[in-house]
């Protein structure tokens, strides 16, 4: 039986199956998913673990004489087999064999690399598929991952905005591990049954007392680029990865250009405002960015920002810091840089 990750804790709930293969090349999820197999064998009496790596040389007959011995307290065992990548001619027919009539006291748990179209048609396969469950973990898309966040935030009691979880989604770039650091971060720093908003999760990616990447945005917005600078060289200072600040930054931009391509179609700012959920402590940096720059002055500005992005990725040369700097200038309505200090 084939599941989707997502599927299991549904099927662990009804029983476990004899045999299990767990393959793909996501980290986090894989993980997370034998973890799930293994918590819900323990929870049934499966207490002893015997853990079997496929390296070369590896002799496929120790599976069997596993499945075959009898266990030491003759308590129920759960037999692991790491696999790196397929099982070969030998172990495919060994996997077959014992798929053909596993041992009732035992739970054979398989977790490889990912397997191919070709390799999932083998008879191997097709063995434990037939006698078990086969899940396949794939990376999540960019545009389902800031659903993931949010559905990860609810399971771990985070009332989040879609908002912050797109933001999450952007500094992550799809790697889930990640994300899910900054899931556990947001649990330790928010109270409980407190929104999660944007602020928060800058909040935690910059982890800064003394500066606030939002407060630095806005002083551009202001048109207050000493005050910007300044905070921006403090961040630096204290450690902070150009990333967060980064990330903020062109998150807060490309909804500006949003609101301002809404504004310039004869969208009313005070709807608008209402929409986006910009409070009126919020508004005054937007209507001074909006009389300082038109909508397509401002996407020339987002468009720059890429340059930042390969900056931050060793695609492009130059510094990040300078590039952030550059950018708020641009953004406070100057066409120069103070010497970085």
């Amino acid at each position: 039986m084939r599941l989707k990750a997502e599927q299991l804790s549904a099927h662990l709930r009804k029983g476990l199956a004899p045999v299990y293969l767990v393959s793909g090349d996501e980290p986090l999820q894989h993980m997370e998913t034998c973890d799930a197999i293994r918590a819900a064998a323990r929870a049934q009496g499966f207490n002893e673990r015997q853990v079997l790596e496929v390296e070369r040389g590896f002799n496929w007959d120790s599976l069997a004489q596993e499945a075959a011995a009898l266990s030491l307290f003759a308590e129920q065992r759960l037999i692991e087999l790491r696999m790196g990548s397929g099982p070969g001619t030998e172990g495919g027919k060994v996997l077959a064999e014992y798929c053909s009539q596993p041992p009732a006291d035992t739970i054979l748990l398989v977790s490889s690399a990912r397997i191919d179209n070709r390799s999932q048609q083998s008879k191997w396969f097709k063995a434990i598929d037939q006698a078990g469950v086969t899940i396949s973990v794939w990376p999540v898309d960019m545009a389902q991952l800031p659903r993931w966040i949010s559905q990860r935030c609810r399971d771990r009691g985070l009332n989040i905005d879609n908002d912050a979880a797109e933001l999450i989604a952007q500094k992550v770039e799809g790697n889930l591990l990640a994300a899910a650091q900054e899931i556990e971060k947001l649990r330790l720093l928010t109270d409980d049954n407190a929104r999660v908003d944007v602020e928060a999760v800058v909040a935690a990616v910059a982890d800064s007392a003394r500066y606030d990447a939002f407060a630095l945005i806005n002083s551009a917005y202001n048109g207050d680029l000493p005050r910007a600078l300044r905070m921006l060289y403090g961040l630096r200072a204290e450690g902070i990865e150009a990333i967060a600040i980064y990330g903020a930054l062109m998150w807060q931009l490309r909804r500006t250009c949003t609101l301002a391509h809404a504004r310039t179609s004869g969208q009313s700012e005070a709807a608008l405002f209402k929409q986006y959920r910009i409070f009126d402590k919020q508004q005054g940096p937007f209507k001074q960015i909006f009389r300082r720059h038109s909508a397509t002055e401002l996407d020339r500005l987002l468009h720059a920002g890429g340059r930042i992005d390969a900056q931050l990725k060793g695609y492009a040369g130059g510094d990040p810091w300078q590039s952030l700097g550059w950018l708020l200038a641009r953004l406070a309505g100057y066409d120069s840089l103070p010497s970085m200090q």
